[in-house]
């Protein structure tokens, strides 16, 4: 069954909410549920270029737009929210 946190993040990317935005605390369950939602719906949308996808955070990958390095999620974010422990 799918939490009030996992389709927050299904809306967010819907409206072009960077992954980045998510404010549910590093290591909570809430968090992972926002970004697997966020994911999900990242998944299964065609590639539109939506923000928190791609870039080096300089410039977003063949749309030569400004990345905003500011906006990136930590490895630690990344970590936490696919249930990874850095060993």
């Amino acid at each position: 069954m799918a939490t009030d946190a996992f389709e927050q993040g299904k809306l967010a990317f819907a409206h072009n909410i960077p992954m980045s935005a998510c404010e549910y605390p590093v290591s909570s369950s809430l968090r992972s549920d926002w970004m697997s939602g966020w994911t999900q719906a990242r998944n299964a949308s065609p590639s539109t270029g939506h923000p928190g996808m791609m870039g080096d955070g300089t410039e977003e990958q063949n749309l030569n737009q400004r990345g905003n390095p500011e906006a990136r999620i930590s490895e630690d974010e990344v970590d936490a929210a696919f249930g990874q422990r850095k060993h």
